[in-house]
């Protein structure tokens, strides 16, 4: 038995005696490799399964959560708890899901990514190699071509290192980060990220910019999608060069947003000067694609060689030249503007559907970016109601008289929409007709 399916199976069997449960944050990928005595590669390879099968669902920048796959077997043998049994039943009774972030099948490249995986498993003197540390040339290549084309950033494949996932990255990084050790991010929600700065002997704060290092996400400054101010982005970059602090710059979600101006990076605006930039084809590809890449700030490329052979390459090589002749071929422009057609339109389905079946006191929270809605919906007893309705939302906060619940409307069929919509209006407002 390879050592991945051994890591695969020792998480299988946690989850199916209960000491992983539905909803439970997975080890990190570092202390997965630290329990289990198992390299990176081993980890990886065992989550990639895990989440192939559906045990676990991956949430960007965040990390691995379990789903409730093996919590419908039970090798203890015990009878599970009411508690229990209601949490599945509520599961099971789930219709329409807007809590899931994911894509449409509707705009699914499986079957042509498919293809370009095929083609790169071909080319066997290549995989017989290990990956440079930095990412393969080409694939750099290809990116500095896409960043100047679309983030109007000027760099080279130099500047650029590849790497799967956003912490494997921000690790380089930290090295090469001089001074006050302090760092400060929009929200909690970015966990796992937090989580390397502190591991690296960051002070971690929120929101505060007297932190030496600053964490922005410009293209989704909240949960539904506002985008970063011209003015605001301006006064960051002054804050910072009058500061010599270090911003870095999370593209998250910039290829989703919709306002009609363009929305101009950071990083270009000062000439990568004290700017970090991190980018991912997990949002726009699929998934399961776990390639990343930072460009670093001007004037610390001779830094990072001197500490590069320190840094195994962590993403797949060949995915890395599946996507090289994938980018290079112009695919990705022609699916993103697939998608950005298809997510408009279902936006405003959605909007549509709310406006017309909730109560008219129901705030919406809609941004210029992403496919997630905010609701501020007010009335009594509705976290129960949310408990036991039929349509799976993710609430935020609420108290005795209002709740704020977040839905997505990227992964459900269109053709689904109106109907999600007004059975969880019924849910929530029995009494209420639409």
């Amino acid at each position: 038995m390879k050592v991945y399916e051994k890591i695969y199976d020792y998480f299988v069997s946690d989850m199916r005696s209960g000491q992983l449960k539905a909803g439970d944050r997975m080890p990190s990928l570092r202390k997965c490799q630290e329990t289990l005595s198992v390299s990176r590669t081993s980890a990886e390879t065992a989550y990639m399964q895990l989440a192939a099968d559906g045990y676990i669902y991956s949430v960007e920048k965040v990390g691995f959560y379990v789903t409730d796959l093996a919590g419908r077997y039970s090798d203890s043998g015990k009878e599970k708890s009411a508690d229990e049994k209601n949490k599945l039943q509520t599961r099971e009774k789930i219709i329409y899901n807007l809590e899931t972030i994911g894509t449409d099948k509707e705009v699914s490249i499986l079957d042509l990514w498919r293809r370009y995986m095929k083609s790169a498993l071909r080319q066997e003197e290549r995989l017989l190699s290990y990956a440079g540390n930095q990412g393969e040339y080409d694939l750099r290549s290809e990116i500095a071509a896409y960043v100047r084309k679309n983030r109007n950033i000027i760099c080279s494949p130099e500047d650029i290192v590849i790497g799967a996932g956003f912490q494997s990255l921000l690790s380089i990084l930290i090295a090469l980060i001089p001074g006050e050790r302090s760092i400060s991010f929009p929200t909690r929600s970015f966990t796992g990220c937090a989580e390397t700065f502190s591991m690296a002997g960051f002070d971690v704060a929120y929101r505060n910019k007297a932190s030496h290092v600053i964490y922005v996400t410009p293209s989704c400054m909240t949960k539904w999608g506002d985008v970063m101010t011209m003015k605001r982005r301006k006064e960051l970059i002054e804050h910072a060069r009058t500061n010599g602090h270090l911003i870095i710059e999370d593209d998250y979600q910039n290829e989703f947003v919709f306002s009609s101006r363009p929305t101009p990076s950071l990083y270009a605006m000062n000439g990568g000067e004290d700017t970090a930039f991190l980018g991912s084809f997990s949002r726009v590809l699929l998934p399961s694609v776990r390639i990343s890449y930072l460009i670093l700030p001007k004037g610390v490329r001779a830094e990072y060689e001197k500490i590069k052979k320190y840094y195994n390459q962590t993403a797949s090589k060949a995915e890395q030249i599946a996507l090289t002749q994938f980018l290079r071929d112009g695919h990705l422009q022609r699916h993103i503007r697939k998608m950005r057609r298809l997510y408009v339109n279902k936006r405003a389905q959605t909007v549509a559907a709310i406006k017309k079946s909730f109560p008219l006191d129901t705030q919406i929270k809609l941004g210029n970016s992403g496919m997630e809605i905010g609701l501020i919906l007010n009335g009594k007893n509705l976290m129960k109601k949310l408990e036991n309705s039929r349509v799976a939302v993710t609430p935020v906060e609420a108290d005795e008289k209002s709740v704020s619940v977040l839905i997505s409307c990227s992964a459900i069929p269109g053709k689904d929409i109106k109907a999600a919509i007004e059975m969880l209006a019924c849910d929530l407002y029995p009494d209420k007709r639409s």
